[in-house]
């Protein structure tokens, strides 16, 4: 205690929590002043920020964001642009007709819209569009071109390579719509009308055509081939001039040096890596084209029977492809069987074994026919095999043949598996046994099946 001073009774107490407390006045200069502890602070903000956040709230887009996407700003309220919609006009909605000769079209600046249905119609003589990223349906003259949906362009750095769809009917009709599970980041679209694919990719120039002046083609450099120049002749240059070079004069490849080989002259001699090759074929007159057709290698050649196809007008049964020059060959038949696809072959000796498969009539009929093509006379001829008592033979498509020798010297063909018009898909295992190892035996025993 201080000599001359007042005793104190007690610690000061302290202020109730969250009130204000008034000091007397005469201390302090006379002046009044109010105290604030921490919690009333909290409180003070608390009420701040709603207030705040109450008028921004109010505010009209175009006040808080200085812009509309796809309109403008009128007494602080976008007023969208015809086929947007949106408090920014952010989402596309409606019908748009583009005759610019180049442009840009897009759903949106940000995620579309749920039940978002969106046409754009571009009119041109040749029109490229390309598309960047999600559910888009592209329509040509009432009929689909191209549709794409999911992710175009893939997310990962290195491969972004993005689809181009090139129209000549003078107008391309793009459609979009997303369903009501999901909306997510929508696409850009770049298009331009009368112009040449990817730009040749850099590897040529846009040339006016001589015969059709209203249409355009890339004309290539030196060393690049393709619609848009984007195939090169010989890759990396062949490594020339160590590896090998470049023939433009010839079939315009990689010719390698010896101890070098591949398409780009870049693997060793000899090499475990396998790759693929894309000969040039030459000139061919028949279609060739077809699916679920079935082939087998004999010497040089390469046989394909059968197939399916839209258009059979030039339809050949049988052809063969020689490994060495190139060529494509038709055999001239005088009689064999029909059309068929979902066959299958299987080559023992100078014989070509057809089994089965889908005969392209009207009915459509799922056949157990075997059929045997000799290739050294280039006929057919149809075998009857015997049925054994204990077996079934089943009419099946999309199986499998395979001709193998048994210990016992009888050679067989195993026909596994496939889709019977009857008794649906099959786990049945059927076995024609041929004859014995004899030279040129094309004649049958019988037949056994059993199920796995």
């Amino acid at each position: 205690m201080e000599t001359g001073g007042r005793a104190r009774t007690g610690p000061p107490q302290p202020a109730t929590p969250g009130l204000w407390r008034a000091r007397p006045a005469g201390g302090g200069g006379g002046a009044s002043s109010w105290l604030l502890d921490g919690n009333s602070w909290l409180l003070c903000y608390g009420f701040l920020y709603l207030a705040l956040y109450a008028q921004v709230s109010q505010s009209k887009p175009c006040e808080r964001t200085g812009s509309c996407f796809s309109g403008r700003c009128v007494n602080s309220t976008c007023l969208c642009d015809p086929g947007w919609v949106g408090d920014q006009c952010q989402h596309c909605q409606g019908r748009f007709k583009l005759t610019e000769p180049s442009g840009y079209l897009t759903d949106g600046p940000i995620n579309y819209k749920y039940k978002t249905k969106c046409t754009w119609l571009i009119e041109g003589y040749y029109a490229t569009m390309v598309l960047n990223s999600s559910y888009v349906y592209l329509h040509i003259q009432y009929s689909v071109l191209f549709s794409f949906s999911g992710l175009i362009v893939p997310e990962i750095r290195g491969n972004e390579t993005v689809p181009e769809v090139v129209t000549t009917s003078g107008y391309a009709l793009l459609h979009f719509f997303s369903d009501a599970a999901y909306n997510l980041t929508g696409f850009n679209i770049f298009y331009s009308i009368n112009s040449c694919p990817n730009n040749c990719s850099g590897h040529g120039k846009c040339t006016t055509s001589i015969s059709v002046p209203s249409q355009v083609y890339c004309e290539c450099d030196k060393y690049w081939k393709g619609e848009a120049c984007d195939i090169p002749y010989c890759k990396a240059n062949c490594g020339s001039p160590d590896h090998g070079y470049c023939d433009l004069t010839g079939e315009k490849l990689c010719v390698c040096n010896d101890s070098w080989q591949g398409p780009d002259c870049s693997l060793n001699v000899p090499s475990t890596e396998s790759y693929w090759i894309l000969p040039n074929v030459k000139p061919f007159s028949p279609s060739v084209g077809r699916a679920s057709h079935k082939a087998v290698l004999h010497g040089k050649f390469m046989w394909v029977i059968g197939g399916y196809t839209f258009n059979y007008s030039s339809f050949q049964m049988v052809l063969n492809y020689n490994l060495e020059s190139s060529i494509w060959n038709v055999g001239t038949l005088s009689r064999g069987p029909l059309q068929r696809y979902g066959h299958s072959l299987a080559l023992y000796q100078e014989n070509i074994f057809m089994y089965g498969g889908r005969i392209e009539t009207n009915d459509g009929n799922v056949t157990d026919e075997l059929w045997v093509f000799n290739i050294h006379s280039q006929s057919w001829s149809t075998k009857t095999p015997t049925v054994l008592g204990h077996g079934q033979q089943y009419a099946v498509e999309g199986h499998s043949a395979h001709i193998m020798e048994l210990d016992s010297r009888d050679v067989v063909m195993i026909i596994i598996f496939g889709y019977s018009a009857i008794y649906g898909y099959t786990s049945s295992i059927q076995e024609y046994h041929i004859c014995e190892l004899l030279k040129n035996c094309n004649f049958f025993i019988d037949w056994e099946c059993f199920s796995l």
